[in-house]
């Protein structure tokens, strides 16, 4: 039995607060992109350079490098000793859904189950600005919440038509919240 998951959100919302506790109580490795694109840079795989020219002239980088990035960390020993992972942050349009899914067909795995904290704008806006991080301005917070909506809804959409998706009200005190991710995953 294996926990792939995807966790899905806006921006605030408490995933990088859920992926933590789902760490701790199921032994999973969270993968999130910001971490594996530095990691990729870093040790200067073929992808990883690709990816910092991208970056370098501040460009996005494209679904197919993305999408290699990933899979490579999806093979590495702690994921592949693991009984599943977290996904943080990927994917992030429904092409790379589709890439996520014949890959993990190719390894004989799938997604098991993509929980979607969900939450009103105004309480992650709130969440964002009592962050204390220094680009966390209100026009910076807009403009990321704008980005994540156009990425996260389709893929809403994707998921809720395969039967993956679980919504969860992540609105609540972030505890409750957890205790509602956690008895989805317990019942994986």
């Amino acid at each position: 039995m294996s926990r792939n998951i995807i966790l899905l959100g806006l921006p605030g919302v408490g995933k990088g607060t859920n992926a933590d506790s789902l760490v701790k109580d199921f032994k999973l490795p969270h993968i999130s992109t910001g971490d594996i694109f530095r990691a990729a840079m870093l040790a200067h795989t073929s992808l990883g350079d690709k990816a910092k020219s991208f970056i370098d002239a501040g460009n996005l980088v494209p679904d197919a490098v993305t999408n290699g990035i990933v899979n490579e960390r999806l093979v590495q020993d702690d994921v592949a000793k693991a009984s599943g992972f977290i996904l943080d942050g990927y994917p992030r349009n429904p092409a790379q859904a589709d890439s996520l899914a014949s890959f993990l067909s190719s390894q004989g795995q799938k997604i098991d189950a993509v929980v979607y904290l969900q939450a009103p704008e105004s309480v992650v806006i709130k969440r964002m600005m009592g962050r204390g991080r220094l680009d966390d301005t209100p026009e910076v917070v807009m403009h990321r919440l704008e980005v994540a909506k156009k990425e996260t809804m389709p893929l809403v959409e994707y998921y809720e038509k395969n039967g993956d998706l679980f919504t969860v009200d992540a609105s609540g005190e972030a505890s409750i919240v957890y205790s509602t991710v956690k008895d989805i995953l317990s019942k994986l």
